[in-house]
C-alpha cells in the first residue's frame, strides 16, 4: 500500500538496510528546489503518493490525466515528471510522446501496474529514466527518485559550468581583443588595429609619421625617457588632430599614423592638419626629470585606393632621403619596379624545382621534459654550387609573386608524406590559404590519406594564417576534410597580428603555435609575457594545447614551462636537420 504515516515511514526507513546507502535528508534538501509535475488519475493513488511525494518536494503540480498533464506541461517549467500510464482521454505514454517534442532531456518516471513487453518498450524508446511497477516498492522508489535527481542537479551543475565557462571565454577574448587593438605604452591604436582598419576601408587617407632620431634620443637618455617621450607625443598628436573622422596608430617604435576613412579626399583636410602639426610641434618641449628634448618629425601621405600603408612609406621614406618634412604620394616617386635581383631569385626557384634541389629538413617539437614529440618539416633551397640551404626568407616573397609557390608547396608536402609512410614519426606540415585553395593539391593530399589507412594519425596541419585569409567557410571545410583521417589541426604564428578570436573558436583547432616573436621576448618585455600567458590560459580552458616557437635560451624555456606550455620548439632543443631516424 502507498498510503503509510510519513513519521513512521520515514523513521521505518532509517530502519531498513537501503537507508545506510541514501540519506533521506539530502533527498528530501535535492529536492527542496526542483519542480515537480505529478499526472494520475486515480483519485485514491494520487492523494496517497501526495503525501510520500510532499516529504521530498515543496513544488508539486498534479494533473489528472494525460491532456491535463500535457497542457500544465507547457503552461509551466519542471525538472521532473512522475506519470502513470493508463489514464483516460490521453494515456501516459503518449503525454510523453508529446512532451519528447518539446522537451528531449526532462526526467521522466512511470508508474504502472502493467508489466506488459509493448509498455517497457515504448518506455525504453521514450527514454524514460525508470518504469516502477505498482504497488509500489517504498525503497525502490526511494532509490529510483534519490538516483534520478543525482542526475538532475548533475545535469544543471554541467549546464551552469559551460554557461560560466563560455562567459569567461568571451571575457578573455575581449581583453586579448583590448590588448591587441591598443598600443599599451601611448593608449593609440595598434598596428594590428591599423592594418585591420585599413583593410575594411575603401579608401583610406594615411599619413605616416616618423619620430627623426628617435634611436639617438633612447641612446642619450635611455628607454625609459624614451618611452616618456613616445607618450607626450602622443597626446600632442591627439591634440593637433581633433577631425573625428581620423584616427591615431601607434605602428612601431618611433612610427605613429593617422588614418581619415572618410572615403573621400580633402586636400585642403589634410593641409591643414598637416600645417597644424609642424606649427605645435615648433612650440613643442618636452621637459622631462629635468632634461629638455625637441623632437623632428617627417610624414608620408599616401591618398591612394591600394596599398596605402606601402605607398605611405614610400613617400615618408623619399621625404627623408630628401630632407624633406613632408611628401605626398605618386607615381613619380614610386620605383617600385620588379629589380633585377628579384628576377634572378625567380630564375634561382624555378631551376631548384626543376633540379629537386628543393629540400626539406625537420625541426623537433619537444615535450617539458625535452622530449621529442614530433618534428615540423620546413622548406629549404639548395643553391647550385655551394650546397648552402637557403631559408625562406631569402625566396618565399618572390615565390608568391611569381607564382612559383604553389610548386614548392606541393613538393614539401609530397615529401613529408613521403617520410609518414617510411617512419613512425609524427610530422608537423604548414598549409596557407593558397594551398587550401588549390583543390587539385588537396585532393591528391586525400589520396594519398586514403591509400595510406591510419597514416593521419600521425600528421599535423598547420594553418599558415594571414591577412590575405579572404573566406574562414573555405578553412572550416579543409578541416574538416581532413580531421575523419585524425589529422590534427595547428594554428601557425598565433599572435601575430591577424588571429581572429572568434573565428579561432570556430576553427576548433588542437594546437596553438604562439608567434615567435611573442615568444623570443618574454624574458625582456613584459607586456609579450603577459600576452602568452593569457594566450595559454585561454587555449587551455578550449582544450587547445600550446606549443611555443622560437625558444632560443634555457630563461625562456623555464618561463614557458612556468605558464605550462605544452609543447616547444626552438634552437635552444635543436637546429633542423637534414634528416630524421628511419623506422
Amino acid at each position: 500500500m502507498l498510503l503509510y504515516d510519513v513519521g513512521h515511514c520515514l523513521a521505518s526507513f532509517k530502519r531498513e538496510r537501503f537507508a545506510a546507502l541514501i540519506d533521506l535528508n539530502e533527498l528530501s534538501l535535492m529536492c527542496k528546489d526542483l519542480k515537480l509535475l505529478y499526472v494520475e488519475d486515480d483519485d485514491k493513488i494520487r492523494k496517497t503518493t501526495l503525501r510520500l511525494l510532499r516529504n521530498f518536494f515543496d513544488n508539486v503540480t498534479v494533473a489528472i490525466d494525460g491532456r491535463d498533464g500535457f497542457e500544465k506541461f507547457k503552461a509551466g517549467k519542471f525538472d521532473l515528471i512522475i506519470s502513470d500510464i493508463r489514464m483516460p482521454n490521453v494515456s501516459g505514454l503518449d503525454m510523453i510522446s508529446l512532451i519528447r517534442e518539446e522537451d528531449q532531456d526532462i526526467s521522466i518516471l512511470l508508474i504502472s501496474a502493467h508489466v506488459d513487453g509493448e509498455y517497457f518498450t515504448q518506455a525504453i524508446e521514450l527514454a524514460i529514466d525508470a518504469y516502477l511497477v505498482k504497488p509500489l516498492v517504498r525503497e525502490r522508489f526511494v532509490k529510483t527518485l534519490y538516483k534520478t535527481v543525482k542526475k538532475i542537479k548533475a545535469l544543471a551543475l554541467s549546464n551552469d559550468y559551460h554557461r560560466n565557462l563560455e562567459e569567461e571565454v568571451k571575457r578573455r577574448n575581449a581583453d586579448m581583443e583590448r590588448e591587441l587593438n591598443f598600443d599599451a605604452l601611448t593608449t593609440l591604436y595598434s598596428r594590428y588595429s591599423f592594418f585591420k582598419d585599413i583593410k575594411a576601408q575603401r579608401s583610406p587617407v594615411i599619413l605616416l609619421i616618423d619620430i627623426d632620431k628617435f634611436k639617438v634620443i633612447n641612446e642619450v637618455y635611455g628607454s625609459e625617457i624614451g618611452s616618456k617621450v613616445l607618450q607626450k607625443f602622443s597626446v600632442y598628436l591627439g591634440l593637433s588632430v581633433d577631425d573625428e573622422s581620423c584616427k591615431l596608430y601607434r605602428l612601431s617604435a618611433d612610427e605613429f599614423a593617422i588614418v581619415d576613412g572618410v572615403g573621400y579626399i580633402d586636400t585642403e583636410k589634410y593641409e591643414f592638419i598637416i600645417e597644424k602639426l609642424f606649427k605645435n610641434l615648433d612650440n613643442l618641449t618636452i621637459e622631462i626629470d629635468g632634461n629638455k628634448i625637441t623632437i623632428d618629425i617627417t610624414i608620408g601621405i599616401s591618398t591612394v585606393e591600394e596599398n596605402g600603408y606601402e605607398n605611405a612609406k614610400i613617400a615618408l621614406d623619399y621625404a627623408k632621403k630628401r630632407k624633406k618634412r613632408f611628401m605626398m604620394y605618386s607615381s613619380a616617386i614610386d620605383h617600385r619596379k620588379e629589380s633585377a635581383s628579384t628576377l634572378k631569385c625567380r630564375d634561382d626557384i624555378a631551376l631548384a624545382i626543376d633540379e629537386k634541389r628543393v629540400v626539406a629538413v625537420y625541426q623537433p617539437i619537444v615535450d617539458a621534459q625535452g622530449r621529442v614529440l614530433k618534428y615540423e618539416i620546413l622548406m629549404r633551397l639548395q643553391e647550385q654550387e655551394t650546397l648552402k640551404l637557403l631559408t625562406p626568407y631569402y625566396f618565399l616573397d618572390v615565390a608568391f609573386k611569381t607564382r612559383l609557390y604553389e610548386q614548392l608547396s606541393s613538393t614539401i608536402v609530397f615529401k613529408a608524406l613521403s617520410v609518414l609512410s617510411a617512419t613512425d614519426k609524427t610530422l608537423s606540415v604548414n598549409f596557407t590559404y593558397s594551398d587550401v585553395r588549390n583543390s587539385a593539391f588537396i585532393g591528391e593530399v586525400e589520396d594519398f590519406f586514403i591509400s595510406h589507412e591510419g597514416i593521419g594519425k600521425r600528421a599535423v596541419f598547420e594553418i599558415v594564417e594571414n591577412e590575405n585569409m579572404e573566406n574562414y567557410e573555405d578553412m572550416k571545410k579543409f578541416i574538416k576534410r581532413f580531421r575523419k583521417y585524425g589529422v590534427k589541426i595547428a594554428i601557425d604564428d598565433f599572435g601575430s597580428g591577424f588571429s581572429n578570436f572568434e573565428h579561432i573558436l570556430e576553427l576548433k583547432p588542437d594546437y596553438l603555435k604562439i608567434d615567435g616573436s611573442l615568444v623570443k621576448n618574454i624574458d625582456a618585455d613584459e607586456r609579450s609575457y603577459t600576452l602568452v600567458a593569457a594566450i595559454v590560459e585561454f587555449s587551455h580552458k578550449l582544450g587547445i594545447k600550446v606549443i611555443a616557437e622560437y625558444v632560443r635560451n634555457e630563461t625562456i624555456f623555464e618561463m614557458l614551462k612556468v605558464l605550462d606550455v605544452d609543447e616547444y620548439q626552438g634552437y635552444y632543443f635543436s637546429e633542423p636537420l637534414e634528416s630524421i631516424e628511419e623506422k
